[in-house]
Parts: C-alpha cells; sequence; structure tokens
C-alpha cells in the first residue's frame, strides 16, 4: 500500500469515525427533546404567562406615573413631575421588553406542544405495529382469541397515531399561514 493510499484509508477512516459520533449524538439530542417536549411546553407557557402579567403590570404603572407626572407639572412641582415621567418611561419600556419576551415564549411552547404530539404519535404507531405483530403470532400459534384482543389494541393505538398525524399537520398547515 502506498503512501498517499495510507493517508487516504486514515483520513477516510476518521471521518468515518466522526460521522457515526455525530449520528449517536444527534440521536441521543432527538429522544431527550421528544421525551421532554411536554415539559418544555409547559414552562414555556409558564414563561410566557408570566411575561404577560409582567407586562400589563409595567404598563398599568408606566400609565400611572405618566398621568401623575401631568398633574404634577400642572401645580408647578415639575421636579417631581420628570421623575414620574422616568418611572414611566421605565415602565413602558419593560412593558415592550415583556412583551418581546411574552412572543418568544410562546413560540417555544408551540413548537415544544408540536414535537410532543409529533413523539406521542410515533409512539402509538411502534405500539400499534407491535400489537399487530403479536396477533399475527397469536393467530399462528392457533391462539385466536389473543389474536383479537393483540388487533383490537393495534386498531386502538393507530386511531390514536392517525389523530395525533392529524393534529400535527393541522399545527404545521397554522404555523405555514402565519408566515
Amino acid at each position: 500500500m502506498g503512501f498517499f493510499s495510507s493517508i487516504g484509508t486514515k483520513i477516510g477512516d476518521g471521518f468515518n469515525s466522526l460521522g457515526q459520533k455525530a449520528n449517536r449524538t444527534v440521536k441521543k439530542g432527538v429522544k431527550a427533546v421528544s421525551e421532554n417536549a411536554g415539559k418544555i411546553a409547559d414552562v414555556a407557557g409558564t414563561v410566557k404567562d408570566v411575561a404577560d402579567t409582567v407586562a400589563s403590570v409595567s404598563g398599568a404603572v408606566g400609565s400611572g406615573a405618566a398621568f401623575l407626572a401631568g398633574g404634577a407639572a400642572a401645580i408647578g412641582a415639575e421636579p417631581i413631575a420628570a421623575g414620574l415621567l422616568g418611572v414611566a418611561a421605565a415602565g413602558k419600556g419593560v412593558e415592550g421588553l415583556a412583551g418581546g419576551v411574552s412572543a418568544v415564549a410562546g413560540k417555544v411552547e408551540t413548537v415544544a406542544r408540536t414535537a410532543d404530539t409529533a413523539a406521542k404519535t410515533v409512539k402509538a404507531g411502534l405500539s400499534a405495529k407491535k400489537h399487530g405483530e403479536a396477533g399475527i403470532d397469536a393467530m399462528r400459534r392457533g391462539d385466536f382469541a389473543g389474536a383479537m384482543t393483540e388487533g383490537k389494541s393495534a386498531i386502538a393505538d393507530a386511531k390514536t397515531a392517525e389523530a395525533g398525524a392529524k393534529s400535527v399537520k393541522k399545527q404545521i398547515e397554522r404555523k405555514k399561514k402565519t408566515k
């Protein structure tokens, strides 16, 4: 084997090894996200609710401070009016920031809910396949009652998978329309 051939083989083996490691890492990441998508969606929903509340309170504080600043200026208390205008500006700034956080958290929640539904759909589909195979095996053994039970389970799981697939499709279509 020549010098360049052995170098080419070593480089090729190295890239192949890196590709396999990347593939395993991606699979683990997808599994972790799919297993925890519901929890992620719940947390994002909570963050969105908190951010909405902060935005609402900050907006009210900003509006109230602006109103009071107008009153203070009308009675000749300009230094107090200036301080209240600063509070009003800060309140409105916090309101805008919290509104942005709410929007991002809402998008994370939507994506996580879609991922959660997709993961549950895949699990139902795999379960339907497993029950179908078990039903066929039961029929081969002559256990027709067991085959019927497995068949019913397979049908129920297939219906669950179908409903999940329709839900994911609707969520994706809804997302496409908003773009």
